[in-house]
């Protein structure tokens, strides 16, 4: 064996022996991260380093699904902005949707909320306080936002909506980070709350969280386990016409769950997941003899069911509207978008209140009303 001959198959043992090594070290280092345990939310997974969080989110929920990832690390070890790395705890943070601040709001934490996108609608009295002193800025909604305000922020982390793209792509030329909140790709009310584990990631609040969530699973829990004992289970459909459209939450929804846990019987049965477009008529056909009614209004002050009726006197013929069987969300005039993903216990507290009078006789419905 002449000596290139012996340099040659050292060169391929060493290759060999490199090779073999990798994936072992590779397997060290991600026998490091520790998974943060989550019951309930499939959208987002958050793993504990030595001296960082690594933060996944989902784009379909669950594992497999195409993910965004982005590394949270304490802002003293950071020397300069890089992509996908977040210094925590966060200073300067932007909300670009009103349902996103329903975690910092359950957290106590809106110090270093820097801006939102709008406060229109807006009920939270520690946020308007901020907004009208000139502490928090109004940086427009998707398509229109104030690009030059946001850059002059310097915001640590923007968070957006994954459902919305108008904008986004402006933002993150600007080199800032853009988390996605997909707490609304969840198909359940604890899943959508347990997303302030997310939230605590990056206000280093984590044990406070964990605190709060346990105590709305708890009490979620336990109003479920006592609805599902009822002998009879009403039947309730949901929603009205909007521009001529009827959108009925598909039978697997996030709508269906609701129902479902608060013991009645969701008239419409099929497999879908997000709501669907019906005809009057075809509502008309499967629900017109349903016990009850639920309904979220953007509507003015004072909507009743004569305001119904004036939008379509046909709502007149549904059994659940002769017998004032038709409870209703105003966003209006209650705080539903701002507070629901974190008080899924109360809601379901609600619907419970209506559909079983006699399981929660001195509940006080804190979103939901009749119709008068």
């Amino acid at each position: 064996m002449n000596i290139v001959t012996k340099l040659y198959l050292l060169g391929v043992l060493l290759f060999l022996l490199n090779s073999c090594s990798q994936p072992a070290k590779k397997q060290a280092s991600e026998e490091q991260l520790t998974l943060s345990p989550l019951k309930y939310a499939h959208s987002f997974e958050l793993q504990n380093g030595d001296d960082f969080k690594l933060l996944k989110i989902f784009s379909t929920g669950g594992e497999g699904a195409s993910y965004e990832s982005f590394k949270l690390v304490p802002a003293a070890k950071i020397k300069e902005r890089q992509p996908g790395v977040i210094p925590i705890p966060c200073k300067r943070i932007i909300c670009l949707s009103s349902t996103q601040l329903t975690y910092f709001f359950a957290l106590d934490n809106i110090e270093n909320i820097v801006a939102i996108n709008s406060s229109r609608h807006l009920y939270h009295e520690g946020m308007n306080k901020k907004i009208k002193a000139g502490l928090v800025k109004r940086v427009g909604k998707e398509g229109h936002f104030n690009t030059e305000l946001i850059a002059s922020l310097n915001p640590d982390v923007i968070f957006v909506s994954p459902f919305k793209s108008g904008g986004y792509d402006a933002l993150k030329s600007l080199g800032f980070n853009l988390v996605p909140m997909a707490a609304y790709e969840e198909e359940t009310p604890l899943g959508r709350a347990e997303w302030i584990k997310m939230i605590a990631a990056f206000t280093n609040q984590e044990e406070k969280a964990d605190s709060i969530f346990k105590g709305v699973a708890n009490r979620y829990e336990s109003l479920k386990e006592r609805a599902a004992k009822v002998k009879k289970r009403p039947t309730i459909f949901s929603g009205k016409m909007r521009s001529g459209t009827w959108y009925v939450p598909g039978g697997d929804s996030f709508y269906a769950h609701y129902f479902k846990d608060a013991g009645a019987e969701y008239i419409f049965k099929d497999d879908r997941k997000a709501a669907y477009p019906l005809d009057f008529e075809s509502v008309y056909s499967t629900a017109a003899n349903c016990d009850y009614w639920r309904i979220l209004l953007p509507d003015p002050v004072g909507y009743n069911k004569t305001s119904m009726l004036s939008e379509d006197p046909r709502y007149g013929d549904f059994k659940a509207f002769k017998e004032n069987h038709v409870f209703a969300c105003n966003i209006r005039q209650k705080p539903y978008y701002e507070q629901n993903a974190m008080k899924p216990d109360v809601i379901l507290a609600d619907y419970i209140h209506f559909l079983h009078p006699s399981l929660l006789p001195d509940h006080q419905p804190e979103f939901y009303e009749l119709l008068k």
